[in-house]
C-alpha cells in the first residue's frame, strides 16, 4: 500500500466528506487517518490515504479533482510523511489556555511550545462571549526527557506577555 497525504478547503455544504470518501472508493482507498473542522463558514479536511501501490499521486489527484471542483473546494494532493516513532517522545500532554482575546497568544505560545522541544499534535482555538474569550486547547509531545513541570515553566513567559492563563495536564494514550 501507498499513503498519500489529501487537503481540501472550501465553503461549508453537506456532502464535502461523503463526496471525498466516494471518490476514494473507486480506487480502494482507506482513509488511514483523518481530521476535519468547520471554522466559521469554511470546511477544511486533512487526510492520510492508503492506496494500491500502482495508484500514483497524479492518479489520485485527477480522481479528486472533479469532485473538488464540483464542491468548490480546493485541492491537494501528495506524498505522505512516513510514520513518526512515538517512542522517542516524552509524554503528551494538553495545553490549555484562556484570557481575553488579542493578537498574538497562539504564536506566544506555540513560540514557547517550539523552543522547549514540544511537537504540536493538534491544536484548537476559538474566541467567542463579550468581550470574547480566546480558548486554546494544544496536545502536544514532549521532547525525550522532557516534564510537564518544566513545559508549564517554559509557558509561564507566554502567559504573562499574553495575559492569558495556562496549565498543562498529561493525556491519557488511549484517548481519540
Amino acid at each position: 500500500m501507498t499513503e498519500f497525504a489529501v487537503t481540501a478547503v472550501g465553503s461549508d455544504r453537506p456532502g464535502i466528506v461523503a463526496a471525498l470518501t466516494g471518490a476514494l472508493l473507486e480506487v480502494g482507498g482507506n482513509l488511514a487517518d483523518c481530521r476535519a473542522a468547520l471554522l466559521r463558514g469554511s470546511f477544511a479536511v486533512a487526510m492520510l490515504v492508503d492506496v494500491a501501490d500502482d495508484v500514483t499521486r497524479a492518479q489520485l489527484a485527477a480522481l479528486l479533482e472533479p469532485v473538488a471542483a464540483e464542491m468548490g473546494l480546493g485541492l491537494w494532493v501528495g506524498e505522505a510523511s512516513p510514520p513518526d516513532h512515538a517512542s522517542s517522545w516524552g509524554p503528551r500532554c494538553v495545553v490549555s489556555v484562556y484570557g481575553i482575546d488579542r493578537p498574538g497568544i497562539v504564536h506566544a505560545v506555540s513560540a514557547a511550545l517550539a523552543d522547549h522541544g514540544a511537537n504540536v499534535i493538534d491544536l484548537q482555538s476559538r474566541a467567542a462571549g463579550q468581550p470574547p474569550i480566546y480558548a486554546l486547547a494544544v496536545e502536544v509531545d514532549l521532547p525525550p526527557g522532557g516534564t510537564i513541570a518544566a513545559l508549564q515553566a517554559a509557558l509561564a513567559s507566554a502567559a504573562e506577555t499574553s495575559h492569558v492563563e495556562v496549565s498543562v495536564q498529561p493525556v491519557d494514550d488511549e484517548a481519540l
